[in-house]
């Protein structure tokens, strides 16, 4: 008989242990993140929208405004959860987060999805290509008509839907994961170029001299460049415009709250200042300063 309870008392300890599990913040589904628990925001690893330092800290332009307008609704320092940029969406869906921060660009298809905040800046796709730029790429077309061009794009980025509209077979378009993989692949000349956002591509050139100036050896080779100019079609006009933004589930009443603290820091000196040592200027900020989503037109580059 002592034997029974033994056991009864041990099930019911059991299953009341499963039912506290199941009940977890961190397993629940959807739902707005209030006071009892932090906000939990993704990002994944492309600079100068989120990346981390040599000690582990976290910067970036989308991180800054995250915090940002955290601090001016009284909000601590949320809870960062890294993961790859196609599962971000993903991630939000099924409300392992509650936001996202990671330079996340509206486009009409991802809007029907997510809601976005205002858009944080302005700006252009870029293409990083071989120095001297051998094969004379400057827009998608030239990308597409040289049979030579292999691209690199981050997997679900909107650059591989360009890409695909523009022409350019599977056969020849890459995608990875991340930006640092797509720069391995040109620099050991599996692919002749990559796209992404102007910004992340000058912070990675710039990057690439810092290490260079900073190594004991002469460089061997010399460093991918810009492609100057490049447009998405093959004309001055067919430059896309692109609007990085943060994200939340529709619905999210939170959103207005930031949205709401972006309005008022967007374009102030403390912003500029702030987005400055990621190289997002005044020309960047100045379309969107104070600029609702409603009010947009263009869509965006990834």
């Amino acid at each position: 008989m002592r034997l029974i309870l033994w056991l009864g008392l041990v099930m019911t300890v059991t299953v009341a242990v499963i039912v506290s599990i199941g009940r977890s913040p961190a397993l629940d589904g959807p739902q707005s993140p209030g006071p009892d628990r932090p906000l939990r925001v993704g990002y994944a690893i492309e600079a100068p929208y989120a990346f981390r330092d040599p000690g582990g800290g976290l910067h970036g332009e989308a991180v800054d405004m995250m915090r940002a307008a955290l601090r001016r609704i009284g909000r601590p320092e949320p809870v960062w959860i890294h993961a790859e940029f196609g599962a971000l969406m993903h991630e939000l869906d099924m409300g392992r987060i509650d936001a996202i921060a990671s330079g996340l660009f509206i486009t009409p298809e991802r809007a029907a999805r997510l809601a976005f905040s205002r858009p944080t800046a302005a700006v252009q796709p870029g293409l990083l290509v071989a120095a001297g730029n051998p094969l004379g790429l400057h827009s998608l077309a030239d990308v597409v008509g040289d049979a030579r061009t292999r691209l690199c794009v981050l997997e679900q980025s909107v650059e591989q839907d360009m890409a695909r509209r523009a022409g350019l077979p599977d056969s020849r378009l890459r995608t990875r994961t991340s930006a640092a993989g797509c720069l391995t692949e040109l620099q050991q000349g599996a692919v002749q170029a990559m796209m992404l956002s102007v910004p992340s591509l000058r912070w990675m050139v710039r990057q690439l001299e810092q290490q260079a100036r900073s190594a004991s050896q002469t460089r061997a080779q010399p460093l991918p460049e810009l492609a100057q100019p490049f447009w998405v079609s093959s004309g001055p006009d067919g430059s896309a415009i692109g609007y990085p933004a943060l994200a939340f589930r529709r619905g999210d009443r939170l959103r207005d709250e930031i949205d709401a603290a972006l309005a008022t820091y967007i374009g102030s000196p403390e912003h500029l200042q702030r987005v400055s040592v990621y190289g997002f200027d005044e020309g960047l900020i100045a379309p969107v300063r104070g600029e609702p989503l409603a009010g947009l037109r263009g869509t965006a580059t990834r």
